[in-house]
């Protein structure tokens, strides 16, 4: 419906020849044919509001909801859930509420977590609606996108306006942001309710953590872990639903005339009172990360979801092959032990054919090993999969950096380790960017302080270091060492 040929024109609104060559004198410009490719071609909505203007006897041969809407008193028959099991050709959750029209029954589809088209597959889903209309998770010129497709025009979807709509319903369309969409909320609303408080639908979700806290005594680290991150994600999407809807009653050319918010964010949030310092935060995440149930598990991803390795305590993911070793990865795949798998450990062990859960007993994280974790490698070989430290243990000093994948540090005192980095940003060697920078950056903390924290993605604190960057940004050969008397001459050289 947006760039028609006449032809393709003609065919949309069902118009015969004799109608089209008494309305072809007069009709609106065509787009600007920089847009077309130099074609001549107009915009298929521009067309129908012509035509219902100033040919109001053929206004009817056009798409549902872009004919004139004469005035109707509001008929709203309640709402219909479907989830993915109704077997329909829909595979996702929905809502659609149900209006009675002049033209017939307009069903309102709002997807409840993935996107859905608009299409036949719908009118399969509501067999009782003479027109569909899907409201998207994007945005068009006035609103929340709009998508309908007609039951006596299956095969052409178009994009009515929300004046449209909600002259044809008779009243403001409502609408829900994503986060509010609630199939409870959704089902009980009628037309002239007050916006209503509505608990927050999050990604990651806040709602396994509440319940793993509340199965924990009050006073519990892990308690206030759980409910701590829970409220930062159930507040973020309680701001983002806030300001989704303030945002859209700014709007210039905005759809709020034509639309009405049934619910608002839910406030009384019980995580609030049990928000906690980091320290017992950090203390509450290493017992869920210890555990073993399927609960625990759950958490886990959503924290992992929320904020990668920042929360948890242990830094960011790193692979190694058993086929590609070198002496340094081979020392550190001796030296694991085998354990019972914990939460963590499931969190990696559920994704893939897992052969075997370990731990690194130099820094205490999980170790996973996998089966055929790349397709482009032999399906039998073995990847094991660890988490690097956040930091070596306090005192330690840096004896040298071993050029590997990932880069290993090794102590004075002979111990090697996964040097300590975040999930971002990557740490490398042996080009100009982003990954020599800030191992270089990380080596010349090491080198004033061996416990120093690993470097983050936003860190103000970074300190540039222009000799040890020039050293990283040589093409060494993987598995080089470079002792710490090599790196501060580097470090400090003209």
């Amino acid at each position: 419906m947006e760039k028609l040929t006449a032809a393709e024109l003609r065919d949309v609104f069902r118009l015969p020849e004799a109608a089209w060559s008494r309305i072809a004198t007069g009709m609106i410009d065509p787009i600007d044919p920089a847009h077309t490719e130099g074609e001549e071609r107009w915009s298929g909505h521009g067309f129908g509001r012509w035509l219902a203007a100033e040919h109001p006897g053929l206004a009817g041969r056009g798409p549902l909801l872009l004919r004139p809407a004469p005035a109707v008193e509001p008929r709203y028959l309640g709402g219909v859930h479907r989830s993915p099991e109704d077997e329909t050709a829909v595979d996702t959750e929905l809502f659609a509420g149900l209006w009675r029209t002049h033209a017939g029954v307009v069903a309102v589809v709002y997807p409840l977590h993935d996107r859905v088209d608009a299409g036949s597959e719908l009118l399969d889903v509501h067999a009782d609606a003479d027109a569909v209309v899907v409201i998207g998770y994007a945005y068009g010129l006035d609103g929340p996108e709009l998508r309908a497709v007609d039951r006596d025009r299956p095969e052409l979807v178009y994009d009515p306006s929300w004046a449209q709509l909600a002259a044809h319903v008779g009243t403001g369309i409502p609408w829900w942001p994503g986060s509010l969409r609630r199939g409870e909320h959704l089902a009980s609303w009628r037309p002239g309710d007050e916006p209503r408080p509505v608990e927050v639908i999050s990604f990651p979700s806040w709602e396994p953590l509440y319940a793993l806290a509340r199965q924990e005594p009050d006073g519990s680290p892990l308690r206030h872990a759980c409910f701590t991150i829970g409220h930062r994600i159930r507040a973020a999407a309680a701001d983002s639903a806030t300001e989704e809807m303030k945002n859209l009653r700014r709007w210039e050319r905005s759809a709020t005339a034509s639309m009405v918010f049934p619910a608002v964010p839910d406030t009384d949030d019980p995580g609030l009172a049990q928000v906690a310092t980091d320290d017992v935060v950090g203390a509450g995440l290493a017992e869920l990360c210890a555990r073993t149930d399927d609960l625990a598990v759950e958490c886990l991803e959503q924290v992992s979801a929320w904020s990668g390795a920042e929360d948890l305590p242990y830094g960011g993911t790193f692979t190694l092959t058993r086929t590609e070793v070198t002496r340094a990865a081979a020392e550190w795949i001796n030296r694991l032990r085998d354990v019972p798998p914990t939460a963590l450990h499931r969190v990696w062990e559920e994704a893939y054919d897992t052969v075997g859960t370990f731990v690194d007993p130099a820094t205490g994280s999980p170790v996973v090993a996998v089966k055929g974790k790349y397709r482009s490698h032999d399906a039998r070989e073995i990847t094991y999969i660890g988490r690097s430290p956040k930091r070596l243990p306090a005192g330690s000093v840096l004896k040298e950096v071993i050029l590997d994948e990932p880069i290993w540090v090794r102590t004075g005192d002979g111990v090697l380790y996964p040097v300590p980095a975040m999930d971002a940003p990557g740490l490398s060697w042996g080009y100009s960017g982003s990954g020599p920078t800030t191992l270089a950056e990380y080596v010349g903390r090491l080198l004033d302080d061996g416990g120093s924290h690993a470097v983050t993605y936003d860190d103000e604190d970074a300190k540039d270091e222009p000799g040890l960057r020039a050293l990283f940004r040589i093409k060494h050969q993987r598995g080089t060492r470079i002792p710490r008397r090599e790196l501060i001459r580097a470090r400090h050289a003209p």
